[in-house]
C-alpha cells in the first residue's frame, strides 16, 4: 500500500500530467481538480505578466504557460511565487528566436512583483554624510530601499512595458537599442523608469556592497556627475543608511 507521501505526489504530478496514475480520486474528480489547478497557476502568470501576454496573445500565452508549469511547477502554497522562474524558462525557450527579448521583459515585469512586496523604510538625507570626515566619504556603503531593483537589457524593453501599458499597443522597434532600467516600490505604488548607463552603473554596484569610491570608478563618474549622482539618490529617498566599511577602517 503506497504511503500518504507517495499518494501526495503521485496527486501532485497527475495535476501536471495526464497520463499520472493516480489512486487518490477517480479519474472524472481528478480531471476537475486538473483544470482548477491549470488555470490558477496560469491566472497568477497573468496578474505577473500582463505585458508578455499582451505582446504573444492570449493563445500563444497559454501554451507558454502550460510548458512552464511542466518544468517549473509550484512549489509554494503561495502563487505570487509562481512567477519566479518564467524569464528563466523564456531565456532557454527563445533564446535562439526572434523573440529573445521576452525574457528580459518578464524579467523586468517581475522585478515588479519582486518590488511590490517590500518594505518602503523612511529614507536618509544628505546630512547623514555630515556625521563622517571627508577622508571617510570614499569608503561609505549606502544601504538602498529594499524594494530598489535594478534590470539591464540590451533590448528596449523599458519602452515596450511602458507603451504596452495600455490594450492594442503597436510594436516598439528594437532599433532603439539597449534600456537600462529602475523599479522601486513606493506606499501606493510601482515606479519603473529609465536610467542613464552610469547612474545604473552606479546603482548596481552600490546595492551589492561596493564603498562610494568603489561605485565612483565601477561608474567611471567625475566629481560634476558624482554630485548629480548623489542627489539623485537622496532626492528620490533611495539611500536607507550610511555606514563605514568595517574592514577599512580597521586598517586606518
Amino acid at each position: 500500500m503506497a504511503s500518504l507521501l507517495e499518494l501526495q505526489r503521485s496527486f501532485a504530478a497527475s495535476l501536471r500530467d495526464p497520463r499520472t496514475d493516480c489512486a487518490v480520486s477517480p479519474p472524472a474528480n481528478l480531471a476537475i481538480y486538473r483544470n482548477n489547478a491549470e488555470s490558477a497557476f496560469r491566472g497568477a502568470l497573468e496578474i505577473s505578466f500582463p505585458v508578455v501576454r499582451r505582446r504573444v496573445g492570449d493563445d500563444y500565452f497559454r501554451q507558454l504557460a502550460a510548458r512552464y508549469r511542466q518544468d517549473f511547477p509550484s512549489r509554494s502554497g503561495d502563487l505570487h511565487w509562481a512567477g519566479q522562474s518564467f524569464a528563466e524558462f523564456l531565456t532557454r525557450h527563445l533564446s535562439d528566436g526572434d523573440y529573445a527579448w521576452l525574457a528580459d521583459l518578464a524579467r523586468l515585469e517581475w522585478a515588479c512583483e519582486e518590488a511590490a512586496i517590500q518594505a518602503d523604510l523612511p529614507a536618509a538625507g544628505p546630512e547623514v554624510l555630515a556625521e563622517f570626515a571627508p577622508d571617510e566619504l570614499e569608503r561609505l556603503r549606502f544601504e538602498l530601499q529594499p524594494s530598489l531593483r535594478l534590470v539591464s537589457s540590451p533590448f528596449p524593453i523599458f519602452s515596450v512595458w511602458m507603451a504596452n501599458q495600455a490594450e492594442n499597443a503597436p510594436p516598439v522597434s528594437q532599433s532603439k537599442g539597449g534600456e537600462t532600467i529602475l523599479v522601486r516600490g513606493r506606499l501606493d505604488a510601482i515606479e519603473v523608469r529609465a536610467l542613464t548607463p552610469d547612474l545604473f552603473s552606479y546603482l548596481n554596484v552600490t546595492a551589492g556592497g561596493a564603498t562610494l569610491g568603489e561605485a565612483v570608478t565601477a561608474a567611471e563618474l567625475d566629481e560634476k556627475r558624482l554630485s548629480e549622482v548623489l542627489g539623485f539618490l537622496f532626492s528620490e529617498g533611495l539611500v536607507v543608511s550610511a555606514t563605514l566599511n568595517e574592514v577599512l577602517r580597521a586598517e586606518s
